[in-house]
Order: C-alpha cells, then sequence, then structure tokens
C-alpha cells in the first residue's frame, strides 16, 4: 500500500514539474503582446517590425515541434523537457539584457526553442507517467495551469510595466524557470548506466522541408493579413509552402527512418482528433479578435471594463478544464468531446444572434457555455491515446503544431470573415471597424460567429462518426 501512495505521490510531483513549464510557454505567448507598444517605443522601432518580437516566437516553435518530438521520442522525453527548460531560462535572460531589436530577436527565436522542445515532450511525458484511468485528469491538470497562463500574461504585464521597464517581463521567467529546472532534476525518471545508448536516427532532410514549409506558411499568413492575401507574393507563398508539404510527404514514404511517421494518420481516431482540435482552437481564436470589439465599440464598455468582462472565460476555464479530465476518466475522451461539440455550438449560436440591447447576463452566459464547452473538450487525451508508446513525442509534436496553426489561422479567418460580412451589409469594402456604423459591425460579428457554429458541428458530425466506427470495431 506504501509503494502505491508512493508513486501516486510522485506522479503528481512529474505532473507539476510539466505544468510549471507549461505556464510559462503560454504566459510567454501572451505577456509579450500586452508590452509591445513599449518596446516598439524604447527600442525605436516601428510597430509591424515589433510584432515579429512576438511572431518570431510563434514561428520557431512551430518549424522545430516536430523535431524534438522525435527526439524525445528516440533520446528521452524528460533529457529534452529538461534542456528545453535550460534553453528558455537563459534565452530569457538575454532578452531581458537586450538593448536593440537584433539581440532581442535571436533572444526570442532561442526562446522559441526551448519552448518548443518542452510543448513537444510535456504531454509524452504524462502520458508515460500516469497510467491510462488517471490520464484525463493529470492532462487535465496540466491544461488549467497551462489556462492560467494565458490569464496571467496581460495582468502580469499591466503589473511589471506599471512598475518596471519592459525588460522585466522576460526577466520574471529567469527565476521560476530555474526552479523548475532544478525541480525537474530531481522528479524525473533517470536513465540508467547500464541500459544501451540509444541510437539516433533523424530524417533531417525531411525535418528541413517541413520546418521551411511551416515557416513560410506562418509568414505568407502575418504578411497576407497586412498587405491583403491578393497579393502575388502572399499568394506564391502558399503555393510553395503546398509544393514542400507533398514534397515532405513523398520523403517521408521513402525514408527509412521518418521524421513523422505518417501511419499515425491511418488511424482515424489520430486523424479526426487532430482535425478536431484544429478547428476547436480556430474558433475559439473568433472570441480574442471579435468580441472585445463587440464589447467595448458596441456595448460602449471602458477597456478596463472589457478586459474585467473578457475574463470570465478564461476564468470559468481553469475549472471546466479539470472537471472535463475527471469526466474523461469515466467516460472516454471522444464521447466527453462531442458532448462538449454540442455545447461549442449553442455558444456559437448565442453569440451569432446577441443584440447590444439585450441585457449583459445573456453575453456572460454565452461566456459560462463556451468556456464550458472549451473545458470539456477532451483534446489531448483524444490525440495522445491514439497513439503507440514509441510515437508519444511525435504525436505531442502534431498536437502542439495543430493548437498554434489554429491560432493562427483563427485570427485571420475571423478577421477575414468579419471584413467580409460588414463589406456585405455596408455595399462596400470594409476593413476596419466602421465607427458610426455600429449595426455593420454586428452583422459581421453575426455572420462569423454562424460560421464557426457551422465549424463546429462539422466537429461534431466528425466526432459522431468516430464513435460509430468505434462501437462497429468492438
Amino acid at each position: 500500500m506504501k509503494e502505491v501512495k508512493k508513486l501516486k505521490h510522485k506522479q503528481m510531483l512529474i505532473i507539476l514539474s510539466v505544468a510549471i513549464v507549461s505556464f510559462l510557454g503560454t504566459v510567454d505567448m501572451s505577456i509579450v503582446n500586452t508590452a509591445l507598444p513599449q518596446i516598439s517605443k524604447d527600442l525605436n522601432v516601428p510597430m509591424n517590425q515589433a510584432e515579429w518580437i512576438s511572431s518570431a516566437y510563434l514561428v520557431l516553435i512551430c518549424m522545430s515541434l516536430i523535431l524534438f518530438g522525435k527526439l524525445g521520442d528516440q533520446l528521452s522525453k524528460s533529457r529534452i523537457f529538461q534542456l528545453g527548460t535550460l534553453v528558455f531560462t537563459i534565452s530569457s535572460l538575454i532578452c531581458g539584457i537586450s538593448t536593440n531589436l537584433v539581440v532581442l530577436l535571436i533572444a526570442r527565436c532561442l526562446q522559441g526553442l526551448g519552448a518548443s522542445m518542452t510543448m513537444a515532450t510535456n504531454l509524452g511525458i504524462i502520458t508515460e507517467s500516469v497510467p491510462f484511468s488517471s490520464r484525463g485528469k493529470a492532462l487535465g491538470i496540466n491544461t488549467t495551469i497551462g489556462q492560467l497562463g494565458y490569464i496571467a500574461g496581460p495582468a502580469v504585464a499591466g503589473i511589471i510595466l506599471s512598475i518596471a521597464s519592459w525588460n522585466w517581463i522576460f526577466l520574471f521567467n529567469v527565476p521560476i524557470g530555474i526552479a523548475a529546472f532544478i525541480f525537474g532534476e530531481f522528479v524525473y525518471n533517470k536513465t540508467s548506466k547500464n541500459e544501451p545508448k540509444p541510437k539516433l536516427n533523424i530524417d533531417y532532410f525531411g525535418f528541413i522541408t517541413l520546418a521551411i514549409s511551416i515557416g513560410l506558411f506562418f509568414v505568407a499568413i502575418f504578411t497576407g493579413q497586412e498587405i491583403g492575401f491578393s497579393n502575388i507574393g502572399v499568394i506564391a507563398a502558399f503555393i510553395i509552402t503546398a509544393i514542400l508539404v507533398a514534397t515532405f510527404i513523398r520523403i517521408e514514404l521513402k525514408v527509412k527512418e521518418p521524421i513523422l511517421d505518417l501511419s499515425l494518420f491511418k488511424n482515424p481516431g489520430f486523424t479526426i482528433s487532430i482535425i478536431a482540435l484544429m478547428f476547436m482552437y480556430i474558433i475559439i481564436y473568433f472570441n480574442n479578435v471579435l468580441l472585445p470589439f463587440y464589447i467595448q465599440d458596441n456595448l460602449k464598455f471602458s477597456p478596463s471594463q472589457t478586459g474585467f468582462i473578457m475574463s470570465v472565460l478564461p476564468v470559468v476555464n481553469v475549472f471546466t478544464a479539470y472537471l472535463g479530465g475527471v469526466l474523461c476518466d469515466k467516460y472516454g475522451a471522444v464521447k466527453m468531446s462531442f458532448r462538449a461539440s454540442i455545447i461549442f455550438v449553442i455558444a456559437e449560436i448565442i453569440f451569432a444572434v446577441v443584440q447590444p440591447t439585450w441585457p449583459l447576463a445573456i453575453l456572460l452566459f454565452g461566456f459560462m457555455v463556451f468556456a464550458t464547452a472549451n473545458g470539456l473538450f477532451q483534446n489531448n487525451p483524444m490525440v495522445m491515446e491514439n497513439a503507440r508508446k514509441d510515437q508519444q513525442g511525435v504525436a505531442g509534436s502534431v498536437l502542439a503544431l495543430s493548437r498554434n496553426i489554429g491560432f493562427t489561422v483563427g485570427l485571420s479567418l475571423s478577421t477575414s470573415l468579419l471584413y467580409t460580412g460588414m463589406s456585405m451589409k455596408a455595399n462596400r469594402s470594409i476593413t476596419t471597424y466602421p465607427f458610426g456604423h455600429d449595426a455593420w459591425f454586428l452583422f459581421g460579428m453575426h455572420f462569423t460567429y454562424w460560421i464557426a457554429a457551422a465549424i463546429m458541428i462539422a466537429v461534431m458530425l466528425m466526432l459522431m462518426w468516430l464513435m460509430h466506427h468505434r462501437k462497429k470495431a468492438k
């Protein structure tokens, strides 16, 4: 009995150690955006250049995720995770003491590499350390603490910028990163000296092809948002990306040890879970783009009141993410995600019909419905349970990559749909908030959320098919 207690205690320590670093990775995605105006001013660089301080971090994470997932499978997930924590912490220090844009961008790229190492291996470490019966709860704890990072980012940035320079938004990571690294050295399982050294076999040509295609895709998205997606250069970038992806698939089908085992996608459970995950993160970002404008410019609340109202979403999400993990262990990841997708559709419909004349309580109810759906949707367990033990690192990498692609596409798609809807209502091209014509924005927002509801209905139908497929397989 004592041995079982000890095992459970060690599992909790591992989950906590991983979650601390997950918190740092997510807080760093949101904390920098808040400080960009101040960084732009202090470094004397235009805002469009300063935005790459945020973008470079995301791009480097996505470009290297698959490589570090593969290294984690071949070497040791905890070793890659710990190295990532170290790289992230050291580069945070360099970011904090940098005095020009070039050094800051290089340090942010290194920070992205460190974050990528931890994101590619964190879920694999948890799934390998926790029995299947408790996996949903364990992943739910990690998700909850990760969500706290998204909540804390803007608040921490606001506090730091009110009492110190922007440099401290990076230096803030250093003591936590050092503590997390030391903590991890004690809790992760050490490789025995008698064990044979694993053979490293990496398909570098495949990795480089994939990394360039991912980088080019993000550059095309970010550039298209600034100069328009009809620009010939942006179109060419998307075409080259598609050619590189096709080349990558051809390489992976031929090499003996692919960087990304495409047999993973032969499993309908894995493929559908990844698509559902990406769609979910696409519509999550709709809220980040649309709701602040609706609350501030349509409902006429102040910026501080808008921030307070918007905080309802992540706060509720923190609690429902853990609840979702517990229910996942009882009912299964796919069943829980299917039920959550129905709740998602209800939330999107509320946002698609809400009117400025309605009580604020109805909008807040929509927030709670959406946050409940987000917490109950079990994307992490749903993906990870469909990968073999030797594929956990790569599966976790694909999951993290899908999440980041979903966020990026969500930002672009939501603005494009909003502009389309407003232009339809105004009978002319609209590419900004139509001050003096709140009804145009409302129409565009409703139009966008009806599309979001359709996307989640597609997810619901995919998960319904997957449940039916699994039932037939039994």
